[in-house]
């Protein structure tokens, strides 16, 4: 019965979305959309007897314990920021545990392509890479944005996390099958 329901991978790619573009522009993951997005997990459960992806209340469970403990150690150590911790187990609670692997090995990979861009750019390396910045720095648009994420600054590995379960979702698991 859940099967049927075909709204429900537009619904969470439209949630990856929007922690995507706001992790992206911000550099934070309110905890009103990962609220959000357990709510509607769990009224999937009571109404139509399955989760989103149609997994059982044991697999949401074991996903959220399992994406909380493996990042919960990087914040401890300050390697990881609160909402990437919160966003991954919410990745666990809908997705299950099958799912973590490689969304964290596709996320991972492009948070490393993130900072080497990053890395290039100041090295010098890549002068027009350089003028574009400066101009687009000059935008008004993107000083609001700077504004808006105060001193907050790094990567934006929620935003990668989201494109990747969103690649899960949309059966991107073939993507991660060539990597291992």
């Amino acid at each position: 019965m859940l099967n049927n329901f075909s709204s429900m991978p537009t619904l969470f790619l439209a949630f990856c979305s929007t922690i995507f573009f706001y992790d992206y522009l911000f550099r934070r993951v309110p905890n009103v959309f990962l609220l959000i997005a357990i709510t509607v997990q769990l009224a999937c459960f009571m109404l139509l007897g399955g989760g989103l992806n149609g997994i059982g209340w044991v697999s949401a469970l074991s996903g959220f314990a399992v994406g909380m403990a493996f990042f919960l150690p990087l914040y401890a150590l300050r390697a990881m920021a609160a909402g990437d911790v919160k966003f991954f187990a919410v990745i666990g609670f809908l997705l299950g545990p099958g799912a973590l692997l490689p969304v964290f090995l596709i996320a991972s990979l492009l948070a490393a392509v993130h900072a080497l861009m990053f890395y290039i750019s100041r090295l010098g390396f890549a002068p027009n890479l350089q003028m574009a910045a400066v101009r687009f720095q000059r935008w008004r648009p993107y000083r609001w944005v700077l504004e808006k994420r105060g001193n907050r600054v790094g990567i934006p590995y929620a935003a990668y996390l989201a494109v990747a379960a969103g690649l899960m979702q949309m059966n991107g698991a073939w993507i991660v099958s060539g990597l291992i």
